[in-house]
């Protein structure tokens, strides 16, 4: 149970809660940003006593309790770190820390029924006067302002709007971004900004109806007879879509060297929010955690925090990404989403990404600067077997739930995502076994320390390659695609080079990590008899491995799924058989098909999905309505098999 203490510094008081084994030390790594120096030369006293940085806050050395109070203060003759401090302005004044702003995200606006973004009609937009002249003229293009373009021109503005006192955005020295011609934004700002020049101030008048249109929150609403609006800025920033929905800025280009698919790149990342309020920081790699008179614990950005490394081309932080590669060391890049653009793995709504490229690792195999020979190999592998164990535990995540219950509306989209991520993660730890094999064969080493490895990474790839298009959930029931079954064939000659060298250097575990591979992808061709003869050899080798009893259950599940799938096109034919015979009036022959349907449906061969789907029910009742007793008793028969497997499904047996 944390303890309440107050912090008085020589900017203030404040009250913190702490956990009674923290440490002192703990304080100062929290207090060093009001204060401005580094930890060590942080003074804490309580009750007259200097605090023992490594001793517990609550400890009997140090002997702080609830409701004490720390005095925190630079030692004696210590000079304030300016590097710790924020960098002055022009006007020497210093900037405050930026606090993260970690609030929900703004609800959606709700737009009234069939609302339809408005048209500007003569008279809508009148600038009545000028209050300070601009500094620059510039020319709208019409192309960037309507239909698809590679490229927008954004403004950047401060509105005032008169009849309601409220000034957009809220926070001082900031403005608000719009692309002109957006269509999620109210047409009467373009209309407004194609009047100006850059560095004016003007005055407008705006109808309501030109004005109340904002269904991504990133302009005012407000209904006003007059409107003071300044143009700040305007950029030409590129349309990565061409639908408004991903605007990129690049503010420093960089170095001339931009990273590669895979290469891994330094970078500090900031997210901001997109909105008519204001374009604060909501979330930064350079996040920490610090004592703030007024505010108490708070998170902040620490100018001096180290980049953080991430790859490009691997999808997971998509924005960062984007710009990382566009970009060389030392440039950077502001990208501009909408709600609905790069939603994974960024807070929800309009945000901005800040992203500056530090550095980057130059290697890209042998040859290259940043090559160090083996070591670059097995970081290369390692990466991608982290991915392919991430990928794989997905899937077996999915197979569970498969065989635990049905699949409902509520659950499919949640099982989507998870196959999404199965195959994304797969596609990744393929192309990090690719890159290191293609390193491989260019050192060009008969080493037998190589050929492990080269077959060690040939296994890898082949069950990346096939696990990255795996089917999941009603998708695993249908056909292979073309890419699956080239997947399948590539793996299958990988793995069986991999086999013969493993027998010729008689090394039992790259045989027997062949083997499970081969079963994995034999049982994805929905091969039986090759999986079957897989598990039987993995078995006599070591009868003690538990995994191969859930790869037997796996083989069982697929045999079922082959064989309902085998009754789905059975009850088809049987059917199509059965309209014949009523057609035609064969009452002998009616008789034998419902005989052979009704065993299909009691046998459990054909699952409820395929008799509803082909409507089995229908042509039974017809051959019953022949007249004829038999053929009515053996149809009642059917119905009544029929409804049993129609409750089983809706059990979800």
């Amino acid at each position: 149970m944390s303890i309440s203490v107050k912090v008085v510094m020589p900017s203030g008081e404040v009250n913190v809660p702490v956990e009674p084994n923290s440490t002192p030390g703990h304080l100062k790594e929290n207090l060093k940003y009001s204060l401005r120096v580094p930890p060590k030369q942080i003074c804490l006293l309580c009750n007259g006593r200097e605090l023992d940085d490594i001793k517990p806050l609550c400890s009997e050395t140090n002997g702080v309790s609830d409701g004490a109070i720390i005095t925190a203060e630079p030692k004696e003759g210590v000079v304030e770190d300016e590097t710790m401090a924020a960098k002055p302005d022009t006007a020497s004044k210093k900037e405050e820390q930026t606090i993260i702003k970690k609030e929900e995200p703004p609800n959606p606006k709700k737009l009234k029924k069939d609302a339809v973004r408005p048209t500007v009609s003569e008279g809508d937009v009148k600038k009545k006067e000028v209050l300070a002249p601009g500094c620059q003229g510039w020319a709208p293009n019409a192309a960037y302002i309507e239909g698809k373009s590679f490229k927008r021109h954004m403004a950047f503005l401060r509105i005032d709007v008169v009849d309601e006192n409220k000034t957009y955005p809220e926070q001082e020295e900031s403005s608000l971004a719009i692309a002109l011609g957006d269509p999620h934004t109210a047409p009467a700002w373009t209309a407004a900004v194609v009047q100006m020049e850059v560095g004016e101030k003007a005055v407008f008048q705006m109808s309501k109806r030109v004005v109340d249109f904002d269904p991504e929150g990133l302009t005012p609403t407000e209904s006003s007879a007059t409107y003071v609006i300044e143009l700040l800025r305007i950029l030409d920033v590129e349309d990565v879509k061409q639908d408004f929905s991903e605007l990129l800025h690049i503010e420093q280009a960089g170095g001339k060297e931009r990273a590669a698919d895979l290469d891994s790149v330094g970078v500090h990342w900031r997210v901001r929010r997109w909105m008519a309020e204001g374009m604060f920081c909501i979330a930064s790699s350079r996040e920490r955690i610090a004592i703030m008179p007024g505010y108490g614990l708070v998170p902040i950005e620490d100018k001096r925090a180290p980049p953080v490394t991430i790859s490009v081309g691997e999808g997971q932080q998509e924005a960062v990404e984007l710009i990382a590669m566009r970009v060389g060391p030392g440039g950077s890049g502001h990208l501009y989403l909408k709600s609905e653009a790069m939603k994974g793995n960024r807070p929800q709504g309009c945000v901005i990404m800040d992203v500056e490229l530090v550095g980057m690792d130059p290697c890209r195999g042998p040859g290259s600067p940043g090559w160090k020979g083996w070591q670059s190999l097995v970081v290369e592998r390692e990466t991608g077997d982290r991915w392919l164990e991430e990928a794989d535990e997905r899937r077996k995540q999915l197979e569970t739930f498969t065989t635990l219950q049905k699949s409902t509306g509520t659950s499919k989209d949640a099982e989507a995502h998870v196959a999404e991520q199965v195959h994304k993660f797969a596609y990744n730890a393929e192309r990090r076994y690719r890159r290191a094999l293609r390193w491989l064969e260019a050192e060009q080493s008969d080493d037998k320390k190589i050929k492990l490895e080269k077959g060690t990474l040939a296994m890898r790839l082949a069950k990346a390659g096939t696990l990255a298009y795996q089917r999941f959930g009603e998708a695993a029931g249908g056909a292979a695609s073309d890419e699956e079954k080239r997947s399948v064939q590539e793996a299958r000659a990988l793995l069986k080079e991999v086999f013969e060298l493993g027998e010729s250097m008689s090394n039992e575990q790259m045989v027997y990590e062949c083997l499970k591979m081969t079963l994995q992808v034999c049982i994805q061709a929905e091969e039986v008899l090759e999986a079957r003869a897989a598990l039987e050899r993995l078995m006599a080798m070591r009868p003690d491995d538990d995994d191969l009893k859930s790869d037997n259950a796996r083989i069982n599940r697929l045999e079922s799924a082959l064989s309902l799938k085998k009754g789905a096109g059975t009850i088809e034919e049987l059917q199509k058989d059965l309209q014949v015979a009523v057609t035609g009036g064969d009452k002998a022959k009616a008789s034998e098909l419902l005989t052979s349907i009704v065993e299909l449906l009691k046998e459990g061969k054909v699952t409820w999905d395929a008799v509803r789907t082909c409507k089995v029910g229908k042509d039974v009742g017809n051959a019953m309505k022949m007249g004829d007793p038999g053929l009515q008793a053996q149809g009642k028969e059917a119905v009544g098999a029929i409804q049993a497997l129609a409750q089983k499904a809706g059990l979800g047996l």
